[in-house]
């Protein structure tokens, strides 16, 4: 019935048929929320037994009561300051958590259920634990505890690597369960530092109020205890330790101090004096050795300068500063003065060869012969100055290495010596530390205190900390209408079938040309239309033969063929109430049983099966008419045109005949309307070959059943082999499901309930 307002609405105002606008999409959520409403029962069955075996499971949840307790770590410690960091502890950070891993040991937590023989308590003891506890829904429903606890048993010692067949002795028995507790106790118990602080808060759950009281109050003192021991072991182990060093460190004083004197006594040290005697002999002969180099090299500069006077043909050597310095020579050379003074004189008389002038001349030559002599000696005494200021330095040099290494040797022994005697100062310094700790760890044995303190200690709890019942069961609840919810979705996403005429056209490209509902009750649809002409039903034959003849109106539409894509999907009842209802507004109409292999209009009308049918005619071999072949149904007003009785013509080869072809044509003359009640499209060809010599063709699908893949290859067959395609109709189609699933023009029948009762 899809359309139908719309296309009646057309015929009453004498408009021509025109495609159905496109309704809006509703918004995705109003769809969701029908398709909830629409299974509202499941959701709430599914939700019921979910909170039923949640509140059955919350009811039987046992109470857990939770103890919390403090601790304080780092507490100031009275103990001088210099003593071992490995026996005083301090803490400088907000959080320690080392001592929280402490106390979250193994070790520690074996302590705390020997103290309190927690092995003896069902809680930490599993195999004190009573077989039957009651009846446990989850537990229950849970299928790993279907599993026997011997299968289980096997399967771990195998995992471990353990022989099943060697029975553990008893000491491995209770390693086991100290171990099996001290997992249990670890699971219960909580340890977490408070930010910025030195405080640790310490609780423990339990179903008894007084255990957890019990372990929050005994894990600190445990804890307590032990860091005492350690600090008292600790302490007895530097004592031993401090005893055997002192020993040593006696002996190596004794030694050392021994080694020194040997050494000084040996090499004939004594503090000070003769080191101070090389001291000074050395720095003395080392200020001699510079004057002594001073003087050589000013004695060479000297004799350097007079030898380059003179080699200079002896001009200007009587600048010498030791020429000078010389009171003959400037008596000679005063002499020689007045004699070249008198010599220039009598020049002035006589001439060069005057006796007088030879005379002076041989007394001036003697006088320089003199100067020459007296510069001579001065440069000998020059040189003989020189050798002696060599020689001089060269043994001041000798006596500067000399004294150098009678001091270096000193200064080796003294090296040597200072070894010693640093040897022995510290092993005496040593010694004196160690005698001192000895006696300060001697005198504080026995007197440690802790550095942790309980701050506060945790009362018998009066409520159980978990579970929150009422809250617990209301999030079971909420999953479980969710997971109902969920359900739905799932089973919404995986049905393959359609469930309205704008699915149909967006998943097959084909337009939805009606929708039938379902008949209710065991009545089939003919007898229904039969016995109740005023029905919902019957209305919707009509809006689908109405628009049947408004798909194509410039065209005369007399033979139609009814097919689907697989069996079982109605359309041997759509023809047969297509044909009542066109029959009733006195038409006369031909229904043609095309499916050869499974007819069933003989069972459903109850025909002769003896009679003639369509295989007999198209056999024969003469041209007489087609009415000896034809059945009159008297209650339905139609003509039936059987299968026949032979079976054995091959149905394609039969349909693409050419006197198939006739008959058709022949029936159209005589009838106003040729119904074919085609086989299915997917199983056979013949519905494709029928297609071809009728007017159109009317593709069944079942609501909520015919897969969408399927529908859409059996119509991209029939269009492949040219078949005029009217549309799709939906069939047996549940209104009220229908209506509440919100697919476009359901609306119409939303509240089908209330004016279904307007057809009789």
């Amino acid at each position: 019935m899809s359309g139908t307002p719309d296309i009646l609405d057309r015929v009453r105002g004498g408009l021509p048929p025109q495609e159905p606008a496109p309704a809006s999409e509703p918004f995705p959520l109003l769809d969701y929320l029908q398709l909830l409403w629409f299974r509202r029962r499941l959701i709430l069955i599914i939700t019921l037994l979910v909170g039923l075996l949640g509140y059955l499971h919350v009811n039987q949840l046992t109470s857990i009561y939770t103890a919390r307790s403090s601790l304080m770590i780092g507490v100031q410690d009275t103990r001088p300051a210099d003593l071992d960091t490995v026996l005083y502890q301090r803490y400088f950070g907000p959080e320690a958590l080392e001592e929280v891993e402490v106390l979250k040991s193994r070790g520690l937590a074996e302590k705390v259920i020997n103290r309190l023989g927690l092995l003896s308590r069902p809680e930490f003891n599993p195999v004190l634990r009573a077989d039957d506890d009651g009846f446990d829904v989850m537990h229950w429903i849970n299928p790993l505890n279907w599993v026997p606890q011997s299968w289980k048993d096997s399967l771990r010692g195998a995992r471990d690597g353990e022989l099943v067949q060697v029975p553990p002795s008893e000491a491995e028995l209770e390693r086991r369960r100290m171990a099996r507790a001290v997992d249990i106790y670890l699971s219960k118990l909580g340890v977490a530092p408070v930010e910025f602080t030195d405080i640790i808060n310490i609780s423990f759950r339990s179903p008894d109020p007084r255990t957890a009281a019990e372990v929050a109050n005994e894990l600190p003192e445990v804890f307590i205890m032990d860091k005492l021991e350690a600090k008292l072991e600790a302490t007895e182990r530097v004592s031993e330790w401090l005893a055997d060093q002192l020993a040593e460190l006696e002996q190596k004083v004794r030694d050392s101090e021994q080694a020194v004197e040997m050494y000084r006594n040996e090499h004939g040290l004594t503090q000070g004096a003769r080191g101070d005697i090389l001291t000074e002999q050395l720095s003395s002969i080392n200020s001699q050795l510079i004057i002594a180099r001073a003087e050589r090299a000013e004695a060479e500069a000297r004799l350097a300068q007079v030898n380059r006077l003179i080699g200079a043909e002896g001009q200007g050597v009587e600048t010498a500063g030791e020429v000078l310095s010389s009171p003959l020579i400037q008596e000679l050379r005063s002499q020689e003065a007045g004699v070249m003074r008198r010599q220039s004189e009598l020049a002035v008389e006589y001439g060069p060869k005057h006796p007088r002038m030879l005379q002076v001349g041989a007394e001036l030559r003697d006088i320089r012969n003199r100067i020459g002599d007296e510069i001579q000696k001065i440069v000998t005494s020059l040189e003989n100055e020189l050798e002696v200021a060599r020689t001089r330095e060269a043994s001041l040099g000798a006596s500067l290495r000399e004294a150098e290494s009678q001091t270096g040797a000193q200064n080796r022994e003294a090296v040597q010596l200072r070894a010693l005697e640093r040897e022995a100062a510290a092993n005496r310094a040593l010694f004196e530390t160690f005698l001192g700790r000895f006696k300060e760890t001697s005198s504080t044995e026995g007197t440690e205190t802790p550095d942790a303190r309980v701050l506060s200690r945790a009362e018998i709890p009066t409520g159980p900390s978990w579970p929150n019942r009422g809250r617990t069961f209301m999030i079971i609840v909420l999953l479980g209408f969710l997971g109902a919810c969920a359900l739905v979705f799932v089973l919404h996403i995986l049905n393959p079938g359609m469930f309205s005429p704008e699915q149909v056209e967006q998943e097959l490209g084909a337009h939805a040309i009606g929708v039938l509902p379902r008949v209710e009750g065991k009545q089939p649809p003919h007898e229904h239309v039969l016995e109740k002409a005023n029905s919902g039903y019957v209305e919707a034959v009509n809006s689908l033969k109405i628009a049947l003849q408004l798909s194509d109106p410039d065209a005369r539409i007399k033979a139609i063929q009814v097919t689907s894509s697989v069996p079982e999907e109605g359309k041997t009842s759509l023809v047969l109430t297509l044909g009542i209802v066109l029959a009733k507004t006195g038409s006369r109409v031909v229904i043609v049983d095309g499916d050869l292999r499974r007819s069933s209009i003989d069972r459903k009308l109850e025909l002769d099966s003896d009679s003639p049918g369509l295989t007999d005619y198209m056999i024969a071999g003469d041209d007489s008419g087609i009415e000896p072949y034809l059945v009159h149904d008297e209650r339905t007003g139609v003509d039936i045109l059987r299968t026949g009785d032979a079976r054995y013509v091959s149905a394609s080869d039969l349909f693409a005949s050419r006197r198939m072809r006739q008959l058709i044509e022949r029936l159209k003359e005589e009838y106003d309307y040729v119904l074919v009640d085609a086989p299915p499209v997917m199983a056979v060809a013949d519905a494709r070959v029928i297609g071809t010599i009728v007017d159109k063709t009317l593709f069944v699908v079942r609501w909520d059943k015919t897969p969408k893949k399927v529908a859409r290859a059996a119509l991209e067959l029939l269009r492949k082999s040219g078949t005029d395609i009217a549309g799709v109709v939906l069939q047996q189609v549940d209104l009220k499901r229908y209506g509440r699933l919100g697919y476009g023009d359901s609306g119409y029948y939303y509240h089908y309930g209330r004016y279904g009762q307007y057809y009789s």
